[in-house]
């Protein structure tokens, strides 16, 4: 990105009383580049992880433009005008691939449409054409550039545009930072908190040009501080596994849960919830945080009696007022690493149908039983006679067969007479029924 200095001009080195500085400055930039090599590499091998590929972009940009600023610095042919405009390619690719990783990162991929695509593509695009087509248009360097200088700090319109255009990206990922840093707790604070201070970095090194504290006045103080942003990865690439455990979103675990989740402080006062816990509460998510857990939570005085009891206990309650819900309720202690409680975390489960399918369970149950107890049933082995056909009891008795099963079954018998008992005792009927 460009620097803004008071007087408006380029920055200029003197060729004949700077070849030490030369040296010093192109040595100290080829370590850059390779301390920048070595942290995209490692990024690279959890490439995997959200953010990771967008860090690897952000780490080459700084190796180029490392590498091509150490040429200019050694003069190396064909000119150091040459090598300077060659260094932009780095800037153009940083700042975006930073806004791409923070947006990944802190799982707002959603806003990765192709629009923001082909706004942060084409503004890098223009601004390099732009700066290697100046000597016919002047909308880069305004006709400021000459083989003297050490870094671009002014110019023309298009040079201004970027400037704005680079800042703004930077600004935007340091909010989202930001926000992202004051809702994330333990690990993943830390994680939040050292990439954000490796993005304030880069426009501290611009505040010390400003205000003429630059230790090394002809140098573009810039791929230094992005070079302490690559090392502050790497510290928390091992530190605390840098997107080895990256924190899951809200929006895709918390807020998705079919479970109501509400987390408590100390004061019994809603620190975080769901949607799902609003819409069990029938409040607004907003209207939630902050309140105090009894003046949200009907009957929570007896709510409170049940948290108190071991966590891996639940229970099954009812909203007052709404006789047809079913929750289970879990209660959890949260403590610090010292144990201390710090507040609770209740998760309400709503069982509504599956308390409906159990009662009706029950009913079909309690219908069955009811049914069986009024059927009786023939079983075992009948002692029947072989020429009368009787059937003997179990008191011993012989009793007719149609008695025998009217008793012992909900049977009742009707009488009539087969085809060949009519034609045995009634030929004549039997055979007036079959003429």
């Amino acid at each position: 990105m460009g620097k803004i200095v008071d007087n408006g001009q380029f920055e200029r080195y003197n060729t004949n009383t700077m070849n030490t500085n030369e040296i010093f400055f192109s040595t100290l930039l080829l370590m850059i580049s390779l301390v920048s090599t070595a942290v995209a590499t490692l990024v690279w091998r959890r490439r995997k992880a959200p953010g990771a590929k967008a860090l690897v972009v952000f780490m080459v940009g700084i190796i180029w433009w490392s590498i091509t600023y150490a040429l200019f610095w050694a003069n190396v042919p064909p000119s150091r005008l040459f090598w300077l405009n060659a260094t932009y390619f780095g800037p153009v690719i940083v700042t975006p691939a930073f806004l791409i990783f923070t947006l990944q990162f802190t799982h707002r991929e959603k806003w990765l449409n192709r629009s923001v695509f082909a706004l942060l593509t084409i503004m890098p695009v223009l601004t390099i054409i732009f700066l290697w087509t100046d000597p016919w248009h002047g909308l880069f360097y305004g006709g400021q550039a000459t083989s003297g200088e050490s870094a671009i700090f002014s110019g023309g319109p298009w040079f201004w545009t970027n400037v704005v255009y680079s800042y703004l990206l930077n600004l935007l990922a340091i909010i989202l930072l930001f926000k992202s840093y004051l809702s994330s707790h333990s690990l993943y604070r830390r994680q939040i908190g050292l990439v954000l201070a490796a993005a304030f970095i880069p426009w501290l090194s611009n505040i010390m040009s400003l205000v003429s504290l630059n230790p090394l006045p002809a140098l573009d103080l810039t791929p230094i501080s992005f070079m302490i942003t690559g090392i502050i990865m790497a510290f928390a690439l091992f530190q605390f596994r840098f997107l080895d455990v990256v924190p899951i979103a809200r929006d895709k675990l918390i807020e998705s849960m079919k479970d109501g989740i509400l987390v408590l402080d100390k004061q019994s006062r809603v620190v975080d919830a769901n949607p799902t816990m609003a819409a069990l509460l029938g409040r607004e998510n907003a209207s939630i945080i902050g309140q105090n857990a009894a003046a949200i939570l009907p009957g929570w005085p007896q709510l409170q009696v049940l948290a108190e009891k071991p966590d891996d206990v639940g229970h099954e309650i009812q909203l007052p007022g709404n006789s047809s819900a079913f929750l289970h309720l879990r209660v959890f202690s949260l403590t610090d690493r010292r144990g201390n409680e710090q507040g609770k975390l209740i998760i309400l489960q709503n069982i509504t149908v599956r308390k409906k399918l159990e009662a009706e369970r029950e009913e079909l149950i309690d219908t069955l039983q009811k049914a069986l107890g009024e059927v009786k049933t023939l079983s075992g082995l009948l002692p029947i006679c072989a020429n009368c056909k009787k059937i003997r009891d179990d008191q011993g008795y012989w009793q007719d067969v149609a008695v025998y099963v009217r008793d012992h079954s909900e049977a009742e018998f009707t009488h009539g007479m087969c085809p060949e008992c009519m034609e045995a005792y009634y030929p004549e009927t039997f055979a007036r029924q079959i003429q």
